[in-house]
């Protein structure tokens, strides 16, 4: 099976945000509360990884010329 890159988590991460911020509008109950807290943290951290990403290609792209 091949491995998502980083972009690609970011994209699932945040669709599961989304379907999770959807039930705690209907329901907002403890529950989904963290639920949609924890997919923000999880939105937040692949979002971080990604950024050192692209700060470490931005970076080897400088120092080639």
């Amino acid at each position: 099976m091949i491995e998502d890159d980083i972009h690609d988590q970011l994209v699932k991460a945040y669709l599961e945000y989304f379907k999770a911020n959807e039930i705690w509008e209907r329901k907002k109950s403890v529950r989904t509360y963290f639920k949609v807290q924890q997919n923000i943290r999880k939105v937040r951290d692949i979002a971080d990884a990604r950024n050192k990403e692209i700060r470490e290609i931005q970076k080897a792209k400088k120092e080639a010329k």
